[in-house]
Parts: C-alpha cells; structure tokens; sequence
C-alpha cells in the first residue's frame, strides 16, 4: 500500500517537470517556427524589392491607338462591337508589355473621303495624339457610292501623310472578308485595295504598313474548306465568329511585323525590309510609267512645235522669195 502510495507520490512530482519540458519543446518549436516565417518574409521582401509591383510597372509601355474606318471596324453585328480591330489589339496587350489603349474614332458610314472632306481627322488626330492610326476602311461605301479611283487614292494619301505628320506609326489594315467583297462586289473591293496598298507603298516610309486582312481570311477559309457563309452578320459585315477570326488573324499579323516589341516610331534611315522593297518596286514602276508618258507628251509636244516652226519658216521664206 505505501509503495503504490509513493509510486503515486513520485508521479505527481513528475508531471510539472514534464508540463515544463512540453512548454519548453514548445517553446523552441515556435521560436524556430517564427525564426523561419522572419526569414521567408525577409526573402520575400528582397525579392520584391528586386522584382516589385513598380519595377514591373515602369517596363511596361502605353501607347494610344486611334482606329479609323466604318461600321465593320467598329463591331457591327458583334454582340458587344468587340471588332476584330479592337480583339487583335486587347490580345496584344494581353501577350506583350505594350498596353495598347484602344481610341474608337469609327464613323458608321463613313469613307475616307467624306472623312478627309468634314476635316474631323485632323482635329482627332491633335487632340487624341496617337502612337499608332489603324485605318481600316470597309470599303463597301465607297463602292456604294462610286467613289471615284483618284479621289480616294488622294484621301488614303492624305490621311497617311497627316498621322505621320504627328509621329504616329500608320497601319493600313484591309477588312474582314464577307458575302459581298466576296461575290458581287469583289472586283471592285479588289480594286481599292490596290489603291491602298500602292498609296502606302509611295510613301517610302518605314512607319507606314500594310495588313492585308482580306487577304489572310480568304487563304485561312480556303485552307480549312470553308466560306463567307460561316462568317455572315449580314452582306457586308462579319458576325461575331467573323470578328474572332479576324482579330486573331490581325492578332498574328501584328507579331510577324512587329515580334513582341512596342510598334514604335523609327527613324526613316531604316527602313523596315518589307515596306523598302514594296516601295521600291512600287517608285519604280510609277517612274517608268511617268518617264514614259513624259517622253511620249514631250516628243509629240517638241515635234509638233518643230515642224509647225520650220513649216511656217519655210513658207514666208518661200512666199517672200
């Protein structure tokens, strides 16, 4: 009994020794715990201090992009008018360390020469001052309305040479494909791109581009057997597949010209190697064209004046003698 009762005795004696030695252990634990969290804050904080919210912040670059065109480059018959223009340019901000602010001066209806004609351009182009002008034209107004070839030729001009004129980098952007640029106004639609395509190809000049859109829808329907039809919101504005399709072909175009890299001002020494050898083939047909309408004009001009010289020379001298 006493030896049960001292058994007792003893382990009352033991438990505050072992409370102490659990509080101890304890102790120790959280003391390294605590030592660990200090040291992966500390981590954390250099880290972030090497790599943080504002170093990220200052690499990235913001430039404004002013869209100019019609109704199809605003988004008609897309839910929320998320055009492909405006779906390319939200991809790019997404993949690249360019925010790209997006600056809708779409007019419904419109054609660059009752643009070029209101004077609207100019105006949006001193007040908005955009890195980049996006013009992309439906087209189908100006077939409409039977826009004459050089008056339209002249407004494209006329609104390149005003976005460079404020160091804007101009992108001229052919429209999505539909069913009436590709049936019954086909032609037609052909033949104004050609317009735009050897306006931009005169200027010579690195910060001008020419995205054939029209042209990389028609090769991406044709390659995977498809037509308008998938695409139709109505005869001349894509539906909202349209828009997503476009925007991703801009999209790709848009990093085959320009990579990852803001789309930025360069200096007219260099040249980008596309544009140079466009323009280049484009002057030199323009100059063999003029020369030889020069040559033609000014032959017939001096022959004419010649012989009508020396015709009425000969004839007073004759009649005199």
């Amino acid at each position: 009994m006493r030896r049960r009762q001292a058994i007792r005795l003893s382990n009352r004696r033991d438990r505050p020794w072992a409370k102490r030695l659990g509080w101890l252990t304890s102790g120790a634990l959280l003391a390294v715990g605590g030592w660990c969290v200090g040291w992966l804050q500390n981590r954390d904080t250099s880290v972030l201090a090497a790599d943080s919210h504002g170093a990220l912040s200052a690499r990235l670059t913001e430039e404004k992009v002013m869209v100019v065109g019609g109704s199809m480059a605003h988004g008609w018959k897309d839910p929320q008018d998320d055009s492909y223009l405006r779906r390319a340019f939200a991809a790019l901000t997404a993949s690249t360390d360019t925010n790209y602010v997006y600056d809708d001066r779409t007019v419904i209806g419109g054609s660059p020469v009752t643009l070029d004609r209101d004077g609207k351009y100019q105006q949006w182009l001193e007040e908005d001052r955009p890195q980049v002008v996006v013009l992309s034209w439906g087209l189908l107004n100006d077939i409409f309305n039977k826009t004459p070839i050089a008056a339209f030729r002249q407004a494209i001009a006329d609104e390149i040479e005003e976005a460079l004129a404020q160091h804007a980098v101009v992108l001229v952007v052919t429209s999505p494909v539909t069913k009436a640029t590709a049936t019954y106004n086909h032609a037609e639609d052909e033949a104004y791109m050609q317009v735009e395509s050897s306006v931009v190809a005169s200027f010579d000049n690195p910060n001008v581009y020419y995205l054939d859109l029209n042209r990389d829808m028609t090769l991406y329907m044709q390659a995977h057997h498809q037509t308008w039809n998938m695409y139709y919101g109505d005869a001349w504005h894509p539906n909202e597949a349209g828009h997503i399709l476009a925007g991703k072909l801009l999209f790709d175009e848009l990093i085959a010209t320009f990579g990852m890299s803001p789309i930025s001002w360069q200096s007219t020494g260099s040249l980008n190697s596309g544009n140079a050898t466009g323009n280049a083939t484009g002057n030199a047909t323009g100059n063999a064209t003029g020369n030889a309408t020069g040559n033609a004009t000014g032959n017939a001009t001096g022959n004419a004046t010649g012989n009508a010289t020396g015709n009425a020379t000969g004839n007073a001298t004759g009649n005199a003698t």
